[in-house]
């Protein structure tokens, strides 16, 4: 027998699964960055334990440090962008937007956001 099926027969599976609610949908917000743009690390990238190649808590990229976008994500975790950052050397980190700043200085705003 289905939840739903279960809960209009049975007063105290209703009761149980009340606090179910269905959450709002919220479309995933658009990315500032494209694949093969050129972009900067806005701080100093650590790994916070995610990156095989390094310790927990070493500086994988250094605060303004180039790179090129290799893939762009979506953290639904978060509804936000992730973007896949290919640093020299091969360096591959993910970062969130305020993790990168544009290469070749500051980048349109906020997608619809009228500033």
């Amino acid at each position: 027998m289905t939840e739903a099926l279960a809960a209009e027969t049975d007063p105290e599976v209703a009761e149980a699964g009340d606090d179910k609610k269905p959450s709002a949908f919220s479309p995933p917000r658009e990315p500032l960055y494209g694949w093969g743009e050129r972009t900067a690390a806005a701080v100093d990238l650590i790994n916070d334990g995610s990156h095989p190649g390094a310790p927990e808590g070493a500086l994988l990229v250094p605060k303004g440090t180039p790179g090129v976008i290799a893939r762009v994500g979506h953290a639904p975790e978060v509804n936000a962008p992730v973007y896949l950052v290919e640093f020299p050397g091969g360096v591959m980190v993910g970062c969130f937007e305020e993790e990168l700043t544009p290469a070749g200085g500051p980048k349109r705003g906020v997608p619809g956001v009228l500033e």
